[in-house]
């Protein structure tokens, strides 16, 4: 039976599985009756903390599943591996994803996470031993930063790699191809709040920071008059060596660049703006 075949009974399952779980934590803990007793506001909290939480997380279970079959049929049935689906490594990440369903109404993250799932028994991610901490990222993750992470991808080359720049030089190789897009992939110092999500995604490794310091070299007369231009020389030269100039850049990291491919992004039609500084 393919996987879309068995994605419906299986969402249901869950969803389901859901409703009870939420219906029983408010009979049990006694919220319901204590929301009662507030007239008006109480029932419509009430009714948020169940029918119509659980519907609403019942469609977003839905779109995800959706988004999940969508890219299988985009990898091939065939070139799953089955039997990552059905392990205990599995299972963890998706009821990471689930979680995350119930506090996240974000149709971008939605289908991030359902890319995720798929990717995870793909080929080239069988043995990605970070699949957890990718799809924790997209808890964390707000669609600033993934703007200007996105801004930090590699760009096409100039020129036709596969092409030979003079007639006794051969083409490059794929791996030649890729090394070079990556000493090349962009260098931003961004400012206001880019730079606050610059900073934040540098915590968590997924953006690499590179600060340098210029010290203005002093300006010496060729020939001296006086001794006081020596000293106001020297007394520059000693201020721009107490307060040098600082620039501050980031770029993606290793591990930025696995989390995007590992998400399905950049997506095709997807149009990013870049980051102020680029």
């Amino acid at each position: 039976m393919a996987i879309d075949e068995e994605q419906p009974d299986f969402a249901l399952e869950i969803g389901d599985e859901a409703q009870r779980t939420i219906q029983q934590q408010l009979v049990s803990s006694g919220v319901a009756g204590a929301l009662s007793l507030v007239p008006g506001v109480g029932s419509a909290v009430n009714e948020m903390m169940t029918k119509l939480a659980i519907r609403r997380t019942n469609e977003r279970i839905k779109e995800l599943f959706d988004y999940f079959v969508s890219e299988i049929r985009n990898i091939g049935d065939d070139k799953v591996d089955r039997d990552w689906f059905r392990s205990e490594e599995f299972q963890t990440l998706l009821f990471e994803a689930l979680q995350q369903l119930h506090v996240t109404h974000d149709r971008d993250k939605i289908e991030m996470l359902g890319v995720a799932l798929a990717n995870s028994g793909a080929p080239g991610f069988k043995d990605e031993d970070r699949k957890d901490l990718f799809v924790r990222f997209v808890r964390e993750l707000t669609p600033q930063h993934l703007r200007v992470l996105l801004s930090l991808m590699t760009k096409p080359l100039p020129f036709d790699p596969k092409a030979a720049n003079h007639p006794s030089a051969p083409p490059m190789s794929e791996a030649q191809i890729q090394d070079w897009k990556w000493q090349r992939r962009p260098r931003v110092e961004p400012s206001d709040d880019d730079l606050l999500a610059m900073q934040m995604l540098t915590a968590y490794g997924l953006v690499e920071e590179n600060i340098t310091a210029s010290i203005d070299q002093p300006r010496i007369p060729s020939r001296f008059t006086s001794e006081s231009q020596i000293m106001d020389a020297v007394n520059k030269f000693s201020k721009s060596i107490e307060s040098p100039s600082i620039t501050r850049t980031f770029c993606l990291s290793p591990l930025g660049a696995d989390f995007l491919k590992f998400m399905g992004l950049p997506k095709s039609d997807m149009q990013h703006s870049t980051v102020s500084g680029e």
